[in-house]
């Protein structure tokens, strides 16, 4: 094989190898931060009502369709202090969420910014399993091409 090429290949597979461990650890980081809030939720002994303040648009599209999603931010209210949660991972079709609609909210006494909002909670851990298989998967493929990239390094050298 030219040895050119060889170069070129060893370029492109250590640019591809950064993307895959990067979208592996951004994975991983969103699992993360969804599961040390659901770890907590024997903590949330506090109730309180929250209401829909804003509703996002979020802009999605395929190779022939373009449509537009939604996801609420809730806020509520506690000793005072107005504290907001963005659920992302409530996304749904537009006209699903209307401003001020009301939901039931568990918190932290301690943290009021830990929370679980009682009607997504499912929706929660579903969302936690997929950033788990997703990292699984990404990681899968990111250790497969980090020792191709290896061997292909040893083998350019040697």
């Amino acid at each position: 094989m030219d040895e050119s090429f060889s170069v070129f290949m060893l370029g492109f597979m250590a640019v591809f190898t950064l993307f895959l461990l990067y979208a592996a650890w951004a994975t991983f980081r969103a699992y993360s931060s969804v599961k040390k809030i659901l770890k907590r939720e024997g903590e949330m002994t506090a109730v309180t009502e929250g209401t829909i303040a804003e509703v996002v648009a979020v802009r999605r599209r395929n190779r022939s369709f373009r449509w537009i999603n939604e996801y609420p931010v809730i806020s509520y209210q506690v000793n005072g202090k107005t504290y907001t949660v963005h659920l992302t991972y409530a996304e749904k079709r537009r006209g699903k969420y209307n401003a001020g609609g009301s939901y039931r909210i568990h918190y932290v006494p301690s943290e009021p910014e830990c929370c679980i909002v009682d009607d997504f909670k499912k929706k929660m851990k579903q969302s936690n399993t997929a950033a788990l298989i997703s990292f699984a998967i990404v990681a899968f493929f990111a250790f497969n091409t980090t020792c191709g990239l290896i061997l292909q390094l040893l083998e350019l050298v040697l």
